[in-house]
């Protein structure tokens, strides 16, 4: 499992993705975690709260802290943050390449 850290008001967090993140989203935002598009700061702010609440259960981030932002540079760090578990995102659910059985391989290159 990878862990990466995020920066919101001049404070560290670690984060991570995995099971307990989708799930903590969908308690957050009582939504699915596979319906949703995160086009609306609220979704963002709940995925990077569940991926911070998923690496440290005692982490002093919440909801109610990231929607008193009242600084242009207090959204960008959300967002920046949002970037960060939206790639781990990606990365878990990344279906590796499948290599060609060794017979395939072999005919292809008897085509040429």
């Amino acid at each position: 499992m990878t862990k990466k850290e995020i920066t919101i008001n001049d404070k560290t967090y670690p984060v991570i993705f995995n099971m307990k993140t989708i799930l903590g989203f969908e308690e957050i935002s009582g939504k699915s975690f596979f319906n949703e598009d995160f086009a609306m700061l609220r979704e963002r702010i709940a995925l990077v709260t569940a991926a911070v609440i998923s690496a440290d259960s005692k982490a002093e981030l919440s909801i109610d802290n990231l929607i008193e932002a009242d600084t242009l540079k207090q959204v960008q760090e959300i967002l920046a943050a949002y970037t960060v578990v939206a790639e781990m995102a990606t990365d878990f659910f990344k279906v590796p390449e499948v290599e060609p059985h060794p017979k395939e391989k072999e005919g292809e290159q008897g085509k040429n």
